[in-house]
């Protein structure tokens, strides 16, 4: 979908993605762009289902494996 920027930079969002996304959003920075994530209603329960699928690992090894995904990534 296309969508307009003004001067000052604010995006014109169609009314069905706005209802979509709600008021607040994460906006991450990719390789090839831009992401808008809606922020979840309940971002602690979100992460508590998230953490169900990790495997059994020390946080340090996860945090480990996370940044070198996030420095390959960056090649």
């Amino acid at each position: 979908m296309w969508v307009k920027v003004d001067d000052r930079g604010r995006l014109y969002l169609p009314r069905r993605v706005r209802e979509k996304i709600g008021k607040e959003v994460f906006v991450v920075e990719v390789k090839d762009g831009v992401l808008l994530i809606p922020k979840p209603s309940d971002p602690v329960r979100e992460f508590e289902e998230i953490g169900k699928g990790f495997p059994d690992k020390l946080v340090k090894e996860l945090r480990k494996e996370i940044e070198e995904a996030a420095v390959e990534e960056l090649k």
